[in-house]
């Protein structure tokens, strides 16, 4: 009888239209923005850091100073070898131009006289210790991945900077309450209201 009483209750009831009208000066406030830190991040690391700095505003636990050292060490990494290998396919090309004018008896570089013919400087060989030495098929598709690769990590730091920078105001508290306002729509119309409050 009491549950029927609750249900018939929360379908009809006196809409109340008082709300809170305290009014709250917010021009001290610290205010952080996402896309501000994907625009830092046009910087490497500049997103992170300016996350730090408002994880610390709003004195959060989390910190994104540690993302730092390993957008900059992935950077790093994929950059070097990226040139190391263009080098290299830069070096295998020039010989292959070299040998096709003056014949395989002759060497452009002094590095390439274990290359024996133009098939070995494209396709690599394996030398007398068992090594496999790469050609410039090789060079070039590693060369090419590391590039994709290096603007895959700076394109994620930059995603990663802005998804971040709405954790940083996000309020992930203790309190986390369900609440129930059983109330009147307009018009005398029945419903059922739930609201969720994130405290």
């Amino acid at each position: 009888k009491s549950f029927l009483i609750l249900i018939f209750l929360s379908f009809i009831g006196l809409e109340t239209y008082a709300g809170d009208t305290t009014a709250v000066d917010t021009s001290g406030a610290y205010e952080h923005f996402p896309k501000r830190a994907a625009l830092c991040s046009l910087f490497p690391a500049g997103g992170q850091i300016y996350n730090e700095y408002g994880y610390r505003k709003f004195d959060k636990k989390n910190r994104a100073w540690w993302k730092v050292p390993l957008i900059y060490g992935g950077l790093g990494a994929t950059s070097y070898f990226y040139y190391k290998n263009y080098q290299s396919t830069q070096l295998l090309k020039k010989e292959i131009l070299f040998r096709r004018e003056n014949g395989d008896s002759t060497y452009y570089h002094d590095s390439m006289i274990g290359f024996a013919s133009e098939t070995a400087l494209i396709n690599g060989y394996t030398d007398s210790a068992g090594v496999d030495v790469l050609g410039f098929d090789d060079t070039a598709r590693r060369r090419d991945l590391l590039m994709f690769a290096t603007i895959g990590i700076y394109g994620l730091q930059i995603l990663e900077a802005y998804v971040d920078g709405h954790f940083v105001s996000f309020d992930v508290s203790d309190d986390l309450s369900l609440s129930w306002y059983p109330k009147m729509m307009a018009r005398n119309t029945p419903g059922i209201g739930l609201t969720l409050s994130f405290k």
